[in-house]
């Protein structure tokens, strides 16, 4: 028995080695459809984050030059997807409500420079009066995104499952706290876009549904675009679904390396103005002509739109998304991309007049990466254009080899040149950079770096949240007491900051400061009726157990 388990052991092995070997040297694919053929096969799973699962159009000077459909639109009946399956285009959504906006405008029946005050009086002075109509077109407004919900002792969860109606919708934005004050700096918000749904309801006195109708839809012909029910959502579009890898003997018997999860409900009125739309491939390639042939929009008014503002975001596209150029310097283009549970989709326009779409029900695709790969192929190009010099951060002694912190530094002065935007080290690098630094005991430079991203980042609460833990957990463990700090200054009304420094103090034993912080959690959470209230008490009473 033994001798016969080891035989299939071996064989088994052999398997694997020879699959693992033909997918690292088998030949890159040459075409577009090999490409996607192989997004879709596990071969190059690993480069875009999951087996690719939708739809994909690309054009050259107004024509078609490819469209092909992959995957399952429903995997529970392995119903395929076609070209003409409509999917949820999340923020994609928002070029839409922009253009609707600038068609007011253009009537004279919106200003850029209005205040929402004058459309939706019922929202706190310090948002109503001081927000204008440009700000939160350019994300500009100081707003928050999603992420501020449960600050206010709202659970995302609960969110996605609640039916607001717009006014509701508003009055729930109204109570979130300010990221900064408006006009200063670009931050991503899809409450500004949810907030622009409403006044445009509030001008037109039509729902938002039937003034995309009535303002794009039936102009332009489209035959499968729109804002639908929650009913029409769930029968009409492809179900969207996560991917997660798995491992040993799960991998080889998975379909695609991994495993699907349907991705959860969430009610359509949540999504509104900022992301609730659907649409197809065919119907978006519709509206991207007509966005450069001034169809809906006049030349000068187009031209507003397109405008960038902060960060190269103009009024629902962005321009010259650093992620793409950092890969082409060449390239210059305008697009958005659109995520919700289950889903992801873009639509970008390059200037040399190449137009690639792609909509799919898989969630976490890497857009850059099937973008830049589609755009190669879609011009015969060969991948030569990447911006060099970024240095090798995997030790201390690597990256002071490659140039330190002067090439990091050139590459990204670099990077904002092509773009035409400052762009920063990602936070994943300022942390990395942060860690090689501590443990070659540069703690000088470390702090530096620290300082700059406090000050200059803006990190939200997440952010700073996971970089404690991070540190936390590390080589350099109280390193990490100063970004929990930061997050109680920075967001003293949120109970989970508070929580996570309390967390803090008691692995550095400290269960005097420890209880205060619980406390404070505690307290915040009851004035909230914060959903983590219990799992908060449940803390401070281990920690007064420690202080005993």
């Amino acid at each position: 028995m033994r001798k016969k388990s080891l035989k299939i052991s071996v064989a088994f092995l052999t398997i694997v080695v020879l699959w693992v070997g033909y997918n690292i040297f088998k030949p890159a694919p040459k075409t577009i459809a090999d490409l996607m053929e192989s997004y879709e096969d596990p071969g190059l799973k690993i480069m875009i984050r999951s087996p690719f699962s939708g739809t994909v159009l690309v054009a050259k000077k107004g024509e078609i030059i490819f469209e092909g459909a992959y995957g399952e639109a429903d995997s529970s009946t392995q119903t395929p997807n076609t070209i003409d399956t409509q999917f949820g285009i999340g923020s994609v959504t928002k070029q839409f409500t922009a253009m609707l906006v600038m068609q007011m405008v253009e009537k004279g029946q919106l200003k850029l420079e209005d205040t929402i005050a004058k459309y939706l009086p019922y929202l706190p002075e310090k948002k109503g009066n001081h927000i204008t109509i440009h700000q939160l077109l350019a994300h500009t407004s100081g707003l928050p995104h999603y992420d501020a919900l449960p600050r206010i002792g709202v659970a995302l969860k609960d969110f996605g499952n609640t039916i607001y109606t717009p006014k509701e919708l508003v009055q729930l934005i109204g109570k979130t706290h300010l990221v900064d004050q408006p006009g200063t700096r670009y931050h991503y918000s899809s409450f500004g876009y949810d907030i622009l749904g409403a006044i445009l309801e509030e001008v037109s006195g039509k729902t938002f549904a039937k003034l995309l109708k009535e303002q794009i839809v039936i102009p332009l012909g489209l035959q499968n675009t729109g804002f639908g029910s929650n009913a029409y959502v769930a029968k009409n579009l492809a179900k969207g679904y996560r991917y997660n890898e798995v491992y040993g003997w799960e991998w080889w018997t998975a379909k695609h390396g991994g495993k699907l999860t349907e991705a959860p409900f969430r009610d359509q009125s949540t999504a509104y103005a900022a992301g609730g739309m659907y649409s197809t491939v065919r119907d978006l390639w519709i509206w991207t002509e007509a966005v450069k042939s001034h169809k809906l929009l006049s030349p000068a008014m187009t031209k507003k739109m397109l405008t960038p503002n902060k960060h190269g975001y103009c009024y629902g596209w962005v321009r010259n998304w650093d992620d793409i150029i950092e890969k082409n310097t060449e390239v210059r283009l305008y697009g958005h991309g659109g995520a919700l549970a289950g889903n992801s989709a873009f639509v970008a326009m390059y200037d040399d007049d190449t137009t690639i779409i792609y909509l799919a029900n898989r969630s976490n695709l890497k857009a850059e990466e099937i973008l830049h790969q589609i755009y190669l192929r879609a011009n015969g190009l060969k991948d030569v254009y990447k911006l060099q010099g970024y240095p090798n951060r995997s030790s201390y002694e690597t990256f002071v080899k490659a140039g330190g912190m002067n090439a990091l530094q050139d590459y990204f002065k670099r990077l904002s040149t092509y773009s035409g935007y400052k762009v920063n080290p990602s936070n994943s690098t300022m942390r990395g950079v942060m860690k090689i630094h501590l443990e070659a005991g540069k703690t000088r430079v470390a702090d530096s770096l620290k300082k700059v991203f406090f000050s200059s980042y803006y990190p939200s609460e997440n952010t700073l949240n996971q970089f404690g833990y991070d540190f936390l957990h590390s080589n350099t463990p109280a390193y990490a007491l100063d970004f929990f700090k930061e997050n109680t200054l920075k967001h003293p009304n949120s109970p989970n900051a508070w929580d996570s420094l309390g967390e803090a103090y008691l692995v550095y034993q400290d269960y005097k400061n420890a209880v205060k912080c619980y406390t404070k959690a505690v307290a915040l959470a009851q004035k909230l009726n914060h959903n983590a209230l219990e799992s908060y008490k449940e803390n401070l009473q281990k920690a007064e157990v420690k202080v005993q």
